[in-house]
């Protein structure tokens, strides 16, 4: 027993204010790394708070981009229907027309036909009912009358 108490009467003396020192730097150390520890933690989970939030408005922005181009893409759709639909419109009025067009022509076509037959009929029922004097009268008449035509 009296060994332990000059032991510690010693350690008291010569090391006791070592050992508080070195335990004192070890817990300041400790301190210090428990500080930077808690200090990256916050900055760890800043910055996890930081992602969560631009990957949230990333998702916004990509719904609304989305849904953005949804919509411009069913006015275009509507935008095309309605020009397929005006080209149809114009084609089948210029159809109309050219069917009109040719209605009239053919019309036309069939009027000078009976015109031309009505008149070559004519001259045949002319021709008979007419003799040579008077046939050759009208003739010289027809002469005369271009002639006189052209000298005024």
């Amino acid at each position: 027993m009296i060994v332990f108490l000059v032991m510690l009467i010693f350690v008291r003396i010569y090391l006791w204010g070592r050992i508080t020192e070195f335990l004192e730097k070890r817990q300041s150390a400790l301190n210090e790394e428990f500080e930077i520890a808690s200090q990256e933690r916050k900055n760890a989970q800043e910055l996890e708070q930081k992602a969560i939030s631009e990957y949230e408005k990333m998702k916004t922005e990509t719904e609304d981009l989305k849904t953005k181009l949804t919509q411009d893409a069913y006015l275009q759709q509507e935008k095309l229907v309605e020009e397929a639909k005006a080209e149809a419109k114009h084609r089948l009025e210029q159809v109309d027309k050219d069917i009109e067009y040719e209605i009239t022509r053919a019309n036309e076509s069939i009027r000078q036909s009976i015109k031309e037959i009505a008149f070559a009929a004519a001259q045949k029922i002319v021709k008979h009912e007419i003799d040579q004097d008077k046939h050759e009268d009208m003739i010289d008449e027809i002469i005369k009358e271009r002639d006189d035509l052209k000298h005024e």
